[in-house]
C-alpha cells in the first residue's frame, strides 16, 4: 500500500485542529497541578485526531502498517494547569521534508485563550511497519500543502 493513497479525501484547507479536554484526578500530582507526562498524553490525543482528520486513522494505520513515529519532542512548560481545568489542544502540521513532519501544539485554557499552559513541537518520521523502514511523508499532503514543504 502506497503511503500517497492515505488522504483520498477532500483534506481541510488548514490542517490544523482544535480538541476539547479536561484536567482529571489521574493527570495531577498531590497538589492538583497537571504532571509533565499527562501533557504528552493529551498531545498524543490531539496527535491522532489530527492524523484522522488528514486521512491517516488509527485503523489505516493498523491496515497499512504505516504509522508515523515521534523522533523529537519539544516542550515548554510555561504555567500549570489544574484539577478540573477545561483546556483547549491545538494541532497543527507545520512542515513537511522528506520522511519527517512536524506537528506543532499548544495547550490553552478553554475559556481564556491567552492562558498558554504548553507549547510543544514533535518531529515524527513516516516509518512501514513491521521493520521500521523510512517512508516518504503522504503525497496527498505535500499536494494539498506545498507551502509547508521544504525539501
Amino acid at each position: 500500500m502506497s503511503i500517497s493513497s492515505l488522504a483520498g479525501n477532500s483534506l481541510p484547507s488548514r490542517p490544523r485542529i482544535i480538541v476539547p479536554l479536561e484536567v482529571y484526578y489521574f493527570d495531577t500530582d498531590a497538589g492538583g497541578v497537571v504532571h509533565n507526562i499527562a501533557y504528552l498524553r493529551m498531545v498524543e490525543i490531539a496527535r491522532s485526531h489530527l492524523a484522522a482528520t488528514l486521512g491517516w486513522s488509527l485503523e489505516e494505520m493498523g491496515r497499512t502498517g504505516l504509522v508515523p513515529v515521534v523522533a523529537r519532542t519539544e516542550i515548554d512548560y510555561l504555567k500549570p494547569a489544574r484539577l478540573g481545568d477545561h483546556l483547549a489542544v491545538s494541532a497543527e502540521l507545520v512542515r513537511m521534508e522528506k520522511v519527517r513532519f512536524l506537528i506543532r501544539f499548544e495547550i490553552v485554557s478553554a475559556s481564556q485563550t491567552d492562558l498558554l499552559f504548553i507549547r510543544c513541537i514533535q518531529t515524527m518520521v513516516t516509518v512501514q511497519l513491521p521493520g521500521g523502514r523510512p517512508q516518504r511523508v503522504p503525497s496527498a499532503w505535500r499536494d494539498a500543502y506545498p507551502q509547508l514543504v521544504t525539501a
